[in-house]
């Protein structure tokens, strides 16, 4: 999907624990790990299978890699999902019927047509987006059992949601080998494992979506951050800024919303509703979050000014 910026505000550890960290490339963005530890083989276990996951991850969920699991699915149209990976389908399934389709994997052909995979982005003509827009509809993709199945004119694009799944996957690899403090940060998906070693909430900034530097700080206990932006990828023609978070009833970038932030248990779930909520734009999607009791900040531009909305 995209790649968020974060800034996090790491505390020195404790003399009773060991900082250890992680940090690569993977599932569209910058991966960085932190985790405390006593034993230093058993830490190096974990840093290894970190490494082994996401690289699992990244091979199976990649848009652009010809070889990976959603080429495919785009290619074949019918693939048998690995076990632990049907959960990502499945649950995008569940907040695209949540969201009415505000979230939909399968927006890949919007994206193409904007430009958003190229170097070279473009506003297309209004029947280019009408066309594109036909062949997006999350309702045609059927799961039976292990298998997926997608119309032959569809194509896929699980990066709305694959850096929250893999930040949720390296979040139980590390609760099972009972690390009691930790942070993830993948491509912007933030996961907060405990406390720092201080005892105290880990400290989060959401990225101004503005200028450089951060517009607010959050503390973060067992808990998930996903922010999305209209900074992240975007371009400007005629003074209209186009983000590439595009809404799927129009086929036009969505407009009003600067960041959206998503706090939750999953940041899987998080980082779907983040974009859900973008294309929702400020008032409508702080109802909808108010609705569900769902912890979010909205940031949005009115007469030349941004302004901020809140949920508890």
């Amino acid at each position: 999907m995209r790649i968020l910026f974060c800034c996090l505000f790491f505390i020195s550890c404790s003399a009773s624990l060991k900082e250890y960290n992680y940090s690569n490339i993977f599932v569209g963005g910058k991966c960085e790990i932190k985790f405390f530890c006593h034993n230093e083989l058993r830490a190096k276990e974990i840093l290894q299978e970190i490494h082994r996951e996401l690289k699992e991850i990244d091979s199976l969920l990649n848009y652009f890699s010809p070889s990976s699991l959603v080429s495919e699915i785009n290619t074949k149209h019918r693939v048998c999902l690995p076990i632990d990976i049907k959960e990502i389908f499945v649950l995008s399934d569940s907040i695209a019927r949540l969201t009415n389709g505000l979230f939909d994997i399968s927006i890949a052909p919007l994206l193409e047509l904007w430009g958003f995979y190229d170097k070279e982005k473009k506003v297309p003509t209004k029947h280019e987006i009408t066309h594109a827009k036909a062949l997006v509809d999350y309702r045609r993709i059927k799961i039976k059992a292990d298998t997926i199945i997608i119309p032959a004119n569809m194509k896929i694009d699980l990066g709305g949601i694959a850096q929250g799944f893999a930040a949720d996957r390296v979040a139980d690899i590390l609760r099972n080998y009972d690390i009691k403090s930790a942070i993830i940060n993948i491509a912007g998906e933030v996961y907060a494992i405990g406390k720092s070693p201080r005892n105290r909430p880990w400290i989060v900034g959401i990225k101004h979506p503005r200028q450089e530097g951060v517009i607010e700080k959050v503390g973060l206990i067992d808990c998930a951050l996903s922010t999305s932006g209209d900074y992240e990828k975007f371009f400007i023609v005629n003074g209209v800024r186009y983000a590439h978070i595009i809404d799927p009833r129009t086929g036009y970038p969505a407009r009003d919303f600067a960041s959206v932030s998503i706090f939750a248990e999953s940041a899987t779930f998080a980082d779907g509703i983040a974009t859900a909520v973008s294309v929702m734009g400020a008032e409508q999607g702080k109802k909808f979050l108010d609705s569900l009791g769902i912890k979010g900040i909205i940031y949005y531009e009115k007469d030349n000014r941004l302004e901020r909305l809140a949920t508890e």
